[in-house]
Protein backbone atom coordinates (compact mmCIF):
# COMPACT_ATOMS: atom_id res chain seq x y z
CA UNK A 1 0.00 0.00 0.00
CA UNK A 2 1.23 3.29 -0.66
CA UNK A 3 0.28 7.01 0.74
CA UNK A 4 0.81 9.43 -2.07
CA UNK A 5 -1.50 13.30 -1.29
CA UNK A 6 -1.52 16.09 -2.78
CA UNK A 7 -0.80 19.47 -0.16
CA UNK A 8 -2.70 22.67 -1.37
CA UNK A 9 0.57 23.93 -2.91
CA UNK A 10 1.53 21.47 -5.33
CA UNK A 11 1.87 17.66 -5.93
CA UNK A 12 3.65 15.37 -3.40
CA UNK A 13 6.82 13.98 -4.99
CA UNK A 14 7.50 10.93 -3.07
CA UNK A 15 5.67 7.93 -2.64
CA UNK A 16 6.00 6.00 1.11
CA UNK A 17 5.85 2.27 0.70
CA UNK A 18 4.64 0.00 3.52
CA UNK A 19 6.48 -2.97 3.74
CA UNK A 20 5.60 -5.90 6.03
CA UNK A 21 8.77 -7.07 8.31
CA UNK A 22 11.52 -7.03 5.85
CA UNK A 23 14.92 -8.15 6.41
CA UNK A 24 17.29 -6.16 6.58
CA UNK A 25 18.88 -6.75 2.92
CA UNK A 26 15.30 -6.20 1.56
CA UNK A 27 14.69 -2.63 3.76
CA UNK A 28 18.20 -1.59 2.55
CA UNK A 29 17.20 -2.11 -1.11
CA UNK A 30 13.42 -0.29 -0.73
CA UNK A 31 15.23 2.72 1.06
CA UNK A 32 17.40 3.04 -2.03
CA UNK A 33 20.45 2.73 0.76
CA UNK A 34 18.89 4.71 3.10
CA UNK A 35 17.52 7.54 0.97
CA UNK A 36 14.10 7.01 0.74
CA UNK A 37 11.34 6.93 3.53
CA UNK A 38 9.33 4.10 4.22
CA UNK A 39 6.32 2.82 6.63
CA UNK A 40 7.55 -0.75 8.30
CA UNK A 41 4.20 -2.57 9.37
CA UNK A 42 4.48 -6.14 11.36
CA UNK A 43 7.25 -5.39 13.87
CA UNK A 44 6.45 -2.88 16.45
CA UNK A 45 3.14 -5.72 17.60
CA UNK A 46 6.30 -8.16 18.40
CA UNK A 47 7.24 -5.78 21.21
CA UNK A 48 6.23 -6.57 25.03
CA UNK A 49 5.50 -2.32 24.84
CA UNK A 50 2.70 -2.68 22.41
CA UNK A 51 0.58 -5.12 24.78
CA UNK A 52 1.48 -3.61 27.88
CA UNK A 53 1.97 0.34 27.51
CA UNK A 54 -0.95 1.77 28.76
CA UNK A 55 -1.17 4.98 31.89
CA UNK A 56 -1.80 2.42 34.21
CA UNK A 57 1.13 -0.15 33.19
CA UNK A 58 3.20 3.01 33.00
CA UNK A 59 2.53 4.57 36.22
CA UNK A 60 2.98 0.96 37.68
CA UNK A 61 6.42 0.37 36.69
CA UNK A 62 7.80 4.16 36.44
CA UNK A 63 5.93 5.51 39.62
CA UNK A 64 6.71 8.78 40.97
CA UNK A 65 9.94 9.17 39.16
CA UNK A 66 11.00 12.88 38.14
CA UNK A 67 10.36 13.51 34.41
CA UNK A 68 11.67 16.10 32.33
CA UNK A 69 9.11 17.40 30.68
CA UNK A 70 8.69 20.32 27.57
CA UNK A 71 5.96 23.15 28.19
CA UNK A 72 3.81 24.99 25.40
CA UNK A 73 1.34 27.57 25.27
CA UNK A 74 0.13 26.16 21.72
CA UNK A 75 0.94 22.84 21.81
CA UNK A 76 4.23 23.72 19.70
CA UNK A 77 7.64 22.28 21.12
CA UNK A 78 10.23 22.61 21.76
CA UNK A 79 11.05 25.72 19.72
CA UNK A 80 9.20 28.36 18.01
CA UNK A 81 9.65 28.62 14.23
CA UNK A 82 8.59 32.13 13.96
CA UNK A 83 10.97 33.16 16.55
CA UNK A 84 13.35 30.79 17.38
CA UNK A 85 12.83 30.89 21.06
CA UNK A 86 13.72 27.68 22.98
CA UNK A 87 10.40 26.92 25.31
CA UNK A 88 10.98 26.19 28.74
CA UNK A 89 10.53 22.55 30.35
CA UNK A 90 9.86 21.78 34.15
CA UNK A 91 10.63 18.34 36.23
CA UNK A 92 7.22 16.83 37.58
CA UNK A 93 6.74 13.62 38.75
CA UNK A 94 6.00 11.12 36.56
CA UNK A 95 2.12 10.45 38.12
CA UNK A 96 1.31 13.74 37.70
CA UNK A 97 2.70 13.82 34.00
CA UNK A 98 0.05 11.12 33.27
CA UNK A 99 -2.81 12.33 35.62
CA UNK A 100 -2.76 15.74 33.02
CA UNK A 101 -2.62 13.39 29.98
CA UNK A 102 -5.35 11.85 31.27
CA UNK A 103 -7.53 14.89 32.55
CA UNK A 104 -5.87 18.12 30.41
CA UNK A 105 -5.93 20.09 33.91
CA UNK A 106 -4.33 23.16 32.60
CA UNK A 107 -5.96 24.36 28.85
CA UNK A 108 -3.27 27.28 29.18
CA UNK A 109 -0.29 24.94 29.72
CA UNK A 110 0.95 21.65 27.76
CA UNK A 111 3.40 19.06 28.46
CA UNK A 112 5.09 17.02 26.02
CA UNK A 113 7.97 14.32 26.84
CA UNK A 114 10.07 14.47 24.22
CA UNK A 115 13.22 12.53 22.98
CA UNK A 116 14.14 11.34 26.48
CA UNK A 117 17.15 8.43 26.41
CA UNK A 118 15.18 5.29 27.32
CA UNK A 119 18.35 3.38 28.39
CA UNK A 120 19.72 6.36 30.92
CA UNK A 121 16.06 8.41 31.92
CA UNK A 122 13.50 5.07 31.38
CA UNK A 123 15.96 1.90 32.08
CA UNK A 124 12.64 -0.18 33.39
CA UNK A 125 11.29 0.10 30.13
CA UNK A 126 13.99 -1.19 28.09
CA UNK A 127 13.12 -4.61 28.35
CA UNK A 128 9.85 -4.11 26.66
CA UNK A 129 10.96 -2.91 23.05
CA UNK A 130 13.39 -4.22 20.46
CA UNK A 131 16.20 -2.45 18.63
CA UNK A 132 15.50 -3.00 15.19
CA UNK A 133 18.21 -4.93 13.27
CA UNK A 134 18.23 -2.75 10.38
CA UNK A 135 20.61 -0.52 11.07
CA UNK A 136 24.58 -1.44 11.76
CA UNK A 137 25.21 -1.80 15.48
CA UNK A 138 28.55 -0.03 15.07
CA UNK A 139 26.72 3.01 14.26
CA UNK A 140 23.84 2.71 16.59
CA UNK A 141 23.22 6.05 18.42
CA UNK A 142 20.47 6.28 20.92
CA UNK A 143 16.62 5.23 21.63
CA UNK A 144 14.26 7.63 22.34
CA UNK A 145 11.14 7.94 24.08
CA UNK A 146 8.11 10.51 23.44
CA UNK A 147 4.74 10.81 25.39
CA UNK A 148 1.99 13.03 24.90
CA UNK A 149 -1.64 14.23 23.94
CA UNK A 150 -2.73 15.44 20.28
CA UNK A 151 -2.26 18.07 19.32
CA UNK A 152 1.35 17.97 20.16
CA UNK A 153 3.36 19.30 17.43
CA UNK A 154 7.25 18.70 16.30
CA UNK A 155 8.06 21.79 14.04
CA UNK A 156 9.92 21.90 10.48
CA UNK A 157 13.61 20.42 11.01
CA UNK A 158 16.19 17.61 9.75
CA UNK A 159 18.24 15.68 12.01
CA UNK A 160 21.72 14.24 10.94
CA UNK A 161 20.96 11.08 11.72
CA UNK A 162 18.97 7.96 10.06
CA UNK A 163 15.38 7.91 12.00
CA UNK A 164 13.39 5.25 12.41
CA UNK A 165 9.89 6.12 14.49
CA UNK A 166 8.21 3.81 16.19
CA UNK A 167 4.22 4.39 17.07
CA UNK A 168 3.36 2.07 20.16
CA UNK A 169 0.47 3.77 20.86
CA UNK A 170 -2.07 6.96 19.33
CA UNK A 171 -1.03 7.54 15.73
CA UNK A 172 0.79 10.60 14.13
CA UNK A 173 0.87 12.75 11.00
CA UNK A 174 4.18 13.42 9.49
CA UNK A 175 5.04 15.81 6.34
CA UNK A 176 8.70 14.91 4.60
CA UNK A 177 9.87 16.92 2.57
CA UNK A 178 12.82 15.97 0.23
CA UNK A 179 16.16 17.40 1.00
CA UNK A 180 16.40 19.26 -2.12
CA UNK A 181 13.45 21.47 -0.98
CA UNK A 182 15.31 23.69 1.34
CA UNK A 183 15.33 26.63 -1.13
CA UNK A 184 11.92 26.54 -0.08
CA UNK A 185 11.48 25.83 3.53
CA UNK A 186 13.66 28.76 4.85
CA UNK A 187 15.53 27.44 7.55
CA UNK A 188 16.89 29.15 10.22
CA UNK A 189 21.13 30.76 10.25
CA UNK A 190 23.79 28.24 10.07
CA UNK A 191 25.27 30.32 12.84
CA UNK A 192 22.00 30.22 15.07
CA UNK A 193 21.22 28.33 17.89
CA UNK A 194 18.80 26.22 15.70
CA UNK A 195 20.33 25.70 11.86
CA UNK A 196 17.95 22.31 11.45
CA UNK A 197 14.79 24.50 12.05
CA UNK A 198 12.86 25.88 9.45
CA UNK A 199 10.69 29.19 9.95
CA UNK A 200 8.00 28.05 8.65
CA UNK A 201 4.52 27.76 10.77
CA UNK A 202 3.23 25.58 7.85
CA UNK A 203 -0.11 26.11 10.23
CA UNK A 204 -0.20 29.82 9.65
CA UNK A 205 1.70 30.51 6.91
CA UNK A 206 2.32 33.96 5.64
CA UNK A 207 2.97 33.46 1.81
CA UNK A 208 3.72 36.92 1.61
CA UNK A 209 6.52 36.61 3.93
CA UNK A 210 7.76 33.02 2.89
CA UNK A 211 6.79 33.06 -1.24
CA UNK A 212 9.09 30.51 -2.20
CA UNK A 213 7.16 27.53 0.01
CA UNK A 214 4.45 27.77 -2.13
CA UNK A 215 6.69 25.90 -5.09
CA UNK A 216 7.12 23.46 -2.15
CA UNK A 217 6.66 19.51 -2.55
CA UNK A 218 6.21 17.39 0.38
CA UNK A 219 4.55 13.83 1.19
CA UNK A 220 2.11 13.57 4.23
CA UNK A 221 1.14 10.22 6.17
CA UNK A 222 -0.48 8.61 9.06
CA UNK A 223 1.94 6.30 11.15
CA UNK A 224 -0.69 3.84 12.80
CA UNK A 225 0.11 2.34 16.55
CA UNK A 226 2.07 -0.76 15.37
CA UNK A 227 4.08 1.09 12.52
CA UNK A 228 7.57 2.16 12.19
CA UNK A 229 8.36 5.05 9.91
CA UNK A 230 12.11 5.44 8.40
CA UNK A 231 13.10 9.05 7.84
CA UNK A 232 16.38 9.65 6.19
CA UNK A 233 19.17 11.82 7.84
CA UNK A 234 18.67 15.55 6.48
CA UNK A 235 14.78 15.05 5.06
CA UNK A 236 12.46 17.66 6.66
CA UNK A 237 9.88 16.29 8.44
CA UNK A 238 6.98 17.69 10.78
CA UNK A 239 5.14 15.47 12.94
CA UNK A 240 2.14 16.11 14.89
CA UNK A 241 0.28 13.80 17.58
CA UNK A 242 -2.92 12.61 17.10
CA UNK A 243 -4.91 10.72 19.56
CA UNK A 244 -5.67 11.36 23.81
CA UNK A 245 -2.43 8.90 24.15
CA UNK A 246 0.42 9.03 21.98
CA UNK A 247 3.84 7.17 22.67
CA UNK A 248 6.89 6.91 20.06
CA UNK A 249 9.91 5.32 20.59
CA UNK A 250 12.68 6.32 18.14
CA UNK A 251 16.08 5.16 16.87
CA UNK A 252 18.90 7.64 16.03
CA UNK A 253 21.87 5.88 13.77
CA UNK A 254 24.69 8.10 12.22
CA UNK A 255 24.30 9.62 8.59
CA UNK A 256 26.50 7.58 6.03
CA UNK A 257 29.19 9.82 4.39
CA UNK A 258 27.20 10.09 1.65
CA UNK A 259 24.34 11.90 3.38
CA UNK A 260 26.56 14.76 3.83
CA UNK A 261 26.17 15.75 0.04
CA UNK A 262 22.71 16.70 0.47
CA UNK A 263 22.00 19.89 0.40
CA UNK A 264 20.93 20.85 4.18
CA UNK A 265 24.56 19.19 5.21
CA UNK A 266 26.31 21.04 2.20
CA UNK A 267 24.46 24.39 3.85
CA UNK A 268 26.13 23.62 6.93
CA UNK A 269 29.44 22.56 6.28
CA UNK A 270 30.42 25.03 3.92
CA UNK A 271 29.44 27.76 6.42
CA UNK A 272 31.50 25.61 9.05
CA UNK A 273 33.97 24.03 6.92
CA UNK A 274 36.62 23.29 9.70
CA UNK A 275 34.10 20.65 10.85
CA UNK A 276 34.52 18.91 7.03
CA UNK A 277 38.12 18.43 7.71
CA UNK A 278 37.56 17.81 11.74
CA UNK A 279 35.56 14.49 10.22
CA UNK A 280 38.27 13.67 7.58
CA UNK A 281 41.72 13.83 9.24
CA UNK A 282 41.16 14.59 12.81
CA UNK A 283 38.93 13.42 15.34
CA UNK A 284 35.33 12.20 14.23
CA UNK A 285 33.97 11.49 16.57
CA UNK A 286 34.48 15.13 17.14
CA UNK A 287 32.77 15.93 14.54
CA UNK A 288 29.89 13.54 15.39
CA UNK A 289 29.54 15.32 18.73
CA UNK A 290 29.08 18.74 16.85
CA UNK A 291 26.81 17.56 14.64
CA UNK A 292 24.73 16.26 17.51
CA UNK A 293 24.35 19.71 19.89
CA UNK A 294 23.80 21.78 16.50
CA UNK A 295 20.96 19.43 15.13
CA UNK A 296 19.60 18.64 18.03
CA UNK A 297 20.18 14.72 18.44
CA UNK A 298 20.95 14.91 21.88
CA UNK A 299 18.77 17.60 23.25
CA UNK A 300 18.23 21.19 21.72
CA UNK A 301 15.72 21.65 24.84
CA UNK A 302 16.49 24.69 27.34
CA UNK A 303 16.82 23.80 30.53
CA UNK A 304 14.73 26.06 33.50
Amino acid sequence: MNIRLENKFSQTSVNIERIHKPTREEFKNKTLSYRKPVIITGKIPDWKAFGLWSIDYLNTVIGNKEVDVNVSKNKMFTVDPETEVILPSKKIQFTEFTDWIIQEKKADQYYYLQQSPIQTSFPELFPDIEIPDYMNQNLFMITNLWIGTGGNITPLHWDAAQNLLSQVRGRKRILLFEPKQISFLYPFSVHSQTPHISHLNIDKLDIEKFPKFQKAKYTECILEPGEMLFIPAFWWHQVYSLDQLNIAVNFWWKANLKDYFTAPARRFLLKKPNLFWVMVLQKPNLFWKIIEDFAGLISYKKRV
